[in-house]
């Protein structure tokens, strides 16, 4: 696959096989079972996982036909370029607040990934979140994409540096389907789910 994020992009993600729709139904279930309340999905993609989250959920999105395409579908979709932002995500409305945030395969496209992520959880905690949830190809399914730039594993993920000052702590990590860490070198939809949450004493007056 040699694609930029434009239409063809989307038009790949929008157009998969009904049994790839299928199966990604139980990875959606997966992640949205592991968020609460109002979430900020960032780096949406077609809304799939934003469909299936609690109102007043909303998404942030780089490619803007994509953007384009969630709005068709009547998702509160925001187009965001977090480069030119420093991942402040300055986009979203002025009193939007979130309980969660979820960044699914949005990570592995970075160059700078972990330095990306905990600007966002600063980002973050400005809006009231108090959990994010991260979730990262293994070595198969990063394989797979040309788009993708930086493998992203969980001693990455799991270094003091990248929740450093933010209020957040890792509070769980999974592999899935299947928890352990080698099927990934194999299978291409195998992935790692990271959540982290607020401290309790940082926890927001609400």
């Amino acid at each position: 696959m040699n694609m930029k994020f434009d239409a063809r992009y989307t038009e790949y993600q929008s157009n998969r096989s009904l049994l790839r729709k299928l199966v990604r139904r139980i990875y959606l279930r997966s992640a949205a079972a592991q968020l609460q309340g109002p979430t900020l999905d960032f780096g949406c993609g077609i809304g799939e996982l934003l469909r299936r989250l609690p109102a007043g959920s909303r998404g942030l999105e780089y490619n803007e036909a994509t953007v384009d395409f969630c709005r068709a579908a009547g998702l509160a979709v925001d187009a965001y370029d977090g480069f030119r932002d420093d991942w402040a995500m300055s986009a979203l409305p002025a009193g939007a607040r979130f309980q969660s945030m979820v960044i699914s395969h949005v990570m592995e496209h970075l160059e700078h990934p972990v330095e990306v992520l905990r600007k966002l959880m600063l980002a973050a905690r400005s809006r009231g979140v108090e959990q994010v949830l991260v979730i990262v190809p293994g070595q198969a399914g990063f394989r797979i994409d040309d788009t993708h730039r930086t493998f992203v594993d969980m001693a990455q993920l799991s270094a003091s540096s990248v929740a450093a000052d933010t209020g957040f702590l890792l509070n769980h990590a999974r592999y899935f389907p299947g928890n352990f860490q080698k099927l990934g070198n194999w299978f291409p939809h195998h992935e790692l789910q990271v959540l982290y949450r607020v401290c309790p004493e940082q926890s927001p007056t609400r």
